[in-house]
């Protein structure tokens, strides 16, 4: 076994971070809208 780094292993890399990173966008962001549509809708129950 050699210790060198092929590119496909670099790829499959480059695509977990850019995975993790949109996930953890799209947790932000949705947690983002959820709260803020939770939050309008308890204004309109309170009007």
């Amino acid at each position: 076994m050699s210790s060198e780094t092929h590119p496909a292993d670099l790829a499959r890399e480059r695509w977990k971070r850019r995975g993790v990173a949109l996930r953890v966008f799209f947790y932000v962001v949705g947690t983002y809208v959820f709260l803020n549509v939770v939050g309008m809708l308890g204004a309109h129950a309170q009007k």
